[in-house]
């Protein structure tokens, strides 16, 4: 009983690290408000969260770090993202199991210098990948957007990510 509290809580933590909360409980009212606009969504940040929090825990790393969830925020995030960008099938679940170890192990080595805190860019590194691997390898793994695109416009998704994120920064 007392792994499977550990375990909620580390999860919980690992959510809640998506909002720099370092809080089980501020991580389940976050998981509440994905589900509660998407039930898949939910199911894949838990998916996501789970799977990077135990390729830091097989991969050895500090044991305080993953409690505290900081392997756990990049593949919530990675989770959400492949249900944004990704149709769900069987591809973008293998997908969904790369990705979030990658940003498990891109987190573990920005951590391990200090001239550049990593916050969410293993996150950002892994879905631009995802979504250039997709765009060139495995196009139908992309969803299709509804919106109507000037036919001129040669504008990919992972084009459209990275201006996206320019936007932001």
């Amino acid at each position: 009983m007392v792994f499977i509290h550990n375990l909620f809580l580390i999860l919980g933590r690992g959510i809640g690290q998506v909002m720099f909360q370092n809080n089980a409980f501020s991580g389940l009212l976050m998981l509440v408000g994905i589900f509660l606009n998407s039930w898949q969504m939910g199911i894949l940040a838990v998916c996501g969260n789970i799977i990077s929090t135990l390729t830091a825990y097989f991969s050895g790393y500090k044991h305080d770090d993953i409690k505290n969830g900081l392997y756990g925020f990049n593949g919530t995030l990675v989770g959400i993202a492949v249900g944004v960008f990704l149709q769900l099938s069987v591809g973008s679940l293998i997908m969904l199991i790369i990705t979030s170890a990658l940003s498990t192990w891109i987190a573990y080595f920005f951590n391990r210098q200090r001239l550049l805190p990593s916050f969410t860019t293993p996150f950002i590194l892994v879905v631009w990948g995802m979504l250039g691997v997709c765009s060139w390898l495995f196009p139908n793994l992309l969803l299709v957007s509804n919106t109507v695109i000037d036919s001129t416009q040669n504008i990919n998704y992972f084009q459209t990510f990275c201006l996206g994120i320019g936007q932001v920064m």
